[in-house]
């Protein structure tokens, strides 16, 4: 079993990173079926005359949880540049109001 090992002030921490690896990807594949499942079944009720595999459940899922993170990202790097374009500005005001003795 790898583990990291941390040296502290009062001793040594054992941080566990294959358990949590694999509690991570456990979660990721649970979000990834049931978000699959979810798709087919709504699939399934706009298209009733379609019948979706069950061995796409998964692929399905997978391909869902990563568009729906790509456009987390997408809306984030949106935001952070918003702050960022805000921020420089503020300091922009901030020097000409010293500069101009207020």
């Amino acid at each position: 079993m790898t583990r990291l090992i941390v040296v502290a002030l009062s001793g040594t921490i054992q941080i566990p990173w294959k358990e949590i690896l694999a509690q991570v990807l456990a979660f990721v594949y649970s979000l990834a079926h049931y978000v699959g499942l979810l798709a087919v079944y709504l699939l399934g009720l706009i298209l009733p005359n379609v019948k979706v595999a069950g061995d796409l459940v998964d692929p399905i899922g997978y391909l869902a949880v990563l568009t729906a993170f790509l456009i987390l990202i997408q809306v984030a790097k949106k935001v952070a540049w918003i702050v960022v374009i805000v921020g420089w500005a503020l300091i922009l005001v901030r020097i000409l109001l010293v500069a101009f003795g207020y």
